[in-house]
């Protein structure tokens, strides 16, 4: 999809700096693109008179934009305090054995990637999850392989 100037505008219009439009407007990107690409991150800056460097500093501080293409399906594992008790790190060390693909990476073939995050508020279904944006829990080693290859998960 195009860069929807229109929405951008709409975007800008709402908050009474620009620069505080930031954030709306790489998310308008990434939803329209699947991911925040470079031509998003110059028209971002040139929408608000900032430099790139200034975009660029948000969009890699925030770990919920991507960069690049997603991969089919995008496992989020929780490592707050409440899922890492309850085995988080081990969920992700089993991935990473049993796939090749640690925390931070996607498969090569795009079918998987295996993200960390922080708090995704399901505290009581630690180790939470959250596959293709939908949230789960609690999350074993079985389950993450069968959510990665588009199986679901509803089964321990």
């Amino acid at each position: 999809m195009p860069w929807d100037a229109q929405a951008a505008d709409a975007v800008v219009a709402k908050y009474p700096s620009p620069r505080s439009a930031i954030l709306p407007l790489l998310w308008l990107g990434q939803n329209s693109d699947g991911h925040v690409t470079p031509e998003t991150v110059e028209r971002v800056a040139d929408r608000l008179g900032l430099n790139i460097s200034d975009v660029e500093s948000v969009l890699s501080f925030y770990t919920m934009f991507r960069t690049s293409p997603p991969a089919r399906h995008r496992l989020q594992i929780c490592r707050s305090l409440a899922c890492a008790m309850k085995g988080a790190e081990e969920i992700l060390e089993h991935i990473a054995a049993a796939t090749g693909v640690a925390a931070g990476e996607q498969s090569a073939d795009g079918g998987f990637s295996v993200e960390v995050v922080e708090c995704i508020a399901a505290c009581d279904h630690a180790p939470a999850y959250l596959c293709d944006e939908r949230m789960g829990g609690p999350l074993s080693p079985q389950k993450a392989l069968r959510l990665l290859r588009g199986e679901g998960g509803d089964e321990q």
